[in-house]
This record gives C-alpha cells, sequence and structure tokens, in this order.
C-alpha cells in the first residue's frame, strides 16, 4: 500500500494541471493516484496529461514525486527533491543506466505545497515492499534461474552506477563535509543525526550498542568514493522479464564506497526474508545468496570487495532506525500500538542483536 497522506488528491491534480499548463497550455490533467506496494518515504503519484504539440494531440503519462507533508510523520527530517532531480540527470547523462527522463524540476513550493519534480512513466513491474516481494507475487513465481538472473542484472547496474567518474559528473553536491572527512565518517556522522531526530531524546539500546560496534570495528579507511545510490535494492527497479528498465529513488544517495550499496540490499533482503520466515514461507532459492551476491557484484565491476559484513551491520543500523520512523508512523495513523519497551519500536531488533552477537551472520533465524 501507498504510504499514508492526508493531501486532497481532488484538490492536487487542479494544481498539478494548473502549473503543467505553463508548460503546456490547454493541459487536461487525469485523476490522480498512488502506486501500490512500493514506497515509505516521499509521496509518489501517478497520473496522465493530455495536450497539443504543434497542432497533434499529446498523451503522456507522468510520475510527480513530492515531499511528504509534516502531519503525515515523515520518515526523514527533511527532504531534498533538487538533489534527487540532479542525481537521476547526472546518471543519465554519464552512464548507461536506464533512469527515467525528468523533465521538471520546481523548487517553489507554493504550486503544490512542497518542491517537486516531474518524471515520465515508465511501464515495467517492481517487486513489492508491501506485502514483502518474499511473500508472494511474481518474482516469488518465477523459477530460481530467472531470480538468479535478475540478481546479476541487478548487479550490472550498480556496477555501471558505481563507474560514473563523481569529478566529471559534478556530484559535489552530494559531499557532506559537515559530518566528517572520509565518505564512512560523512555517513556514520548523518547517521548519528538523523538518529536523534528520530529519538527525539528516546534511548533505543540496539541501536545505541550498533553504533559503539561500528566504532569499535572501523575498517581502515578506503578510498574508493563512488556516487552511492543508497537505497540500492531491486524494490527500485522496474523490470520487463529479467531486464532493468528503470532505477528510482535517489533519495539517500551519497559519495559512499560501493560495499555500502552491496550490502544494503543483501540486509534488506534478509530482513524481507526473516519476515517471511516467521510466518513459515521459506526463503528464495537464487537470490542474494550471500557468496554467490557478492561474486557477482565483483565480476559486474571488477572490484575486490574489503568488510562487506561491516557495511551490513552499518545497513542494519541505517534501515533499523529507519524502521522506528516507520513504526511511529504506524502508530500515528492506527495500524499499530506502542510497544512496551524502546526497542519494541525497532522492527529489525532481533536482526541487529544477531549481528551484535554474531549468530546473524552465521545464518541464524530470529524470533
Amino acid at each position: 500500500m501507498p504510504i499514508p497522506t492526508s493531501r486532497d488528491y481532488d484538490d492536487l491534480r487542479i494544481r498539478v494541471e494548473r502549473w503543467l499548463d505553463r508548460h503546456h497550455p490547454g493541459v487536461e490533467v487525469g485523476a490522480l493516484a498512488a502506486p501500490e506496494g512500493s514506497g515509505y518515504s516521499s509521496e509518489t503519484v501517478l497520473f496522465d496529461a493530455s495536450y497539443v504539440v504543434d497542432g497533434s494531440p499529446e498523451h503522456r503519462s507522468y510520475v510527480a514525486r513530492l515531499e511528504p507533508e509534516p502531519g503525515d510523520v515523515p520518515v526523514f527530517p527533511s527532504y531534498d527533491l533538487e538533489l534527487q532531480y540532479r542525481c537521476m540527470t547526472a546518471v543519465r547523462e554519464h552512464s548507461a543506466v536506464p533512469v527515467p527522463v525528468a523533465p521538471w524540476f520546481e523548487p517553489d513550493p507554493e504550486p503544490l505545497g512542497s518542491p517537486f519534480f516531474i518524471m515520465e512513466r515508465i511501464d515495467g513491474r517492481v517487486p513489492s515492499d508491501n506485502p514483502p516481494y518474499t511473500f508472494e507475487g511474481w518474482l516469488f513465481d518465477a523459477p530460481a534461474a530467472e531470480r538468479r538472473e535478475i540478481q546479476r542484472s541487478f548487479f550490472r547496474i550498480l556496477a555501471d552506477i558505481h563507474r560514473i567518474d563523481v569529478s566529471t559528473a559534478d556530484l559535489g553536491f552530494l559531499d557532506r563535509p559537515d559530518f566528517g572527512h572520509t565518505a564512512l565518517d560523512q555517513e556514520l556522522g548523518y547517521q548519528q543525526w538523523f538518529y536523534d531526530w528520530v529519538r527525539d531524546g528516546v534511548e533505543y539500546p540496539v541501536i545505541e550498542a550498533m553504533f559503539d560496534w561500528l566504532d569499535d570495528n572501523r575498517p581502515d579507511p578506503g578510498n574508493r568514493r563512488v556516487l552511492s545510490w543508497g537505497d540500492s535494492r531491486i524494490g527500485n527497479v522496474m523490470w520487463r522479464g529479467t531486464e532493468p528498465v528503470a532505477v528510482l529513488d535517489w533519495e539517500m544517495a551519497a559519495l559512499g564506497e560501493p560495499e555500502a550499496d552491496v550490502a544494503w540490499q543483501l540486509h534488506i533482503h534478509r530482513f524481507f526474508t526473516w519476515v517471511a520466515g516467521v510466518l513459515g514461507i521459506p526463503p528464495l532459492d537464487g537470490l542474494f545468496e550471500r557468496a554467490d551476491a557478492v561474486a557477482d557484484y565483483e565480476t559486474a565491476s571488477g572490484l575486490r570487495l574489503r568488510d562487506v559484513d561491516y557495511y551490513e551491520v552499518l545497513a542494519g543500523l541505517r534501515f533499523g532506525i529507519i524502521s522506528i520512523r516507520v513504526k511511529m508512523r504506524e502508530i500515528a495513523v492506527g495500524n499499530d500500538t506502542q510497544p512496551d519497551t524502546a526497542d519494541g519500536l525497532c522492527m529489525t531488533a532481533p536482526l541487529l542483536y544477531g549481528m551484535l552477537d554474531g549468530s546473524y551472520f552465521d545464518g541464524a533465524t530470529f524470533t
């Protein structure tokens, strides 16, 4: 299901039409809809538009990305729509990665209530987040060999993103010097800032322990600073068969080590597999089995990954903090109840404690 929203879609349609009329006078915008099955953060709106170009009628399908309304308990403290737009533009211009064309970015919040950008809509299938693709759906039903080819295709995409020269692609806007010097320093500094905003004075023992572990076990500094997609996972890719046709959701992009993106996909898949296992659903063969996944990325990129376990713990920290905020939102809208302990708000706590005691990496299951 889509993220909760308090926006009036009838009113928003009129405002979209009024804004788009600047570019295509006489445009007519159809009913707005939210995509099903994906999306936890930015608000995504689908719509069709009809207009006339040089005397010929045109009918186009678009996707708008907006900041969530403050009252809808947004996941992140701020949403840099311009950063997302600039990332997509850079990736499209400096690689063959299939990124949707985004013809418009509007920094002024007045027209729609927040800054926004509009992309051309692409047809394809997306592995669902809700319910997770490990429960049901086209990927769940696919043969193991097809799932393995999707995995290889995913890592080829990731390798192509990481090949982009961050200096010639003018990606300096992703640097975060206020949070630290190295890519890892910046990520840990940002996560501490994000956690402080989420927790609002409450201490979450599992998250505090994760920060301590990450500080105590820092690897030697690397020098491979790449464009890190940030939310690097198959649920942010549209597929036709085993071929990717659109790479989406750049709101967590940064300059980082390549291991961080690989580890994020591994951890998100492990989380979805764990949730399915609680319900008695067996894991999906041929999809993100750890050794195969690392080998597929190394083959696609020509890079040797280092300290993958460390970066998967970092992924666990990142997703754990996000999961607290998502749980807060579910409670706020009446879809969940307040747990008895602070750690009860962290949906991934059993996995994180498994990381801390090492059992996570030994293939243990958790309840």
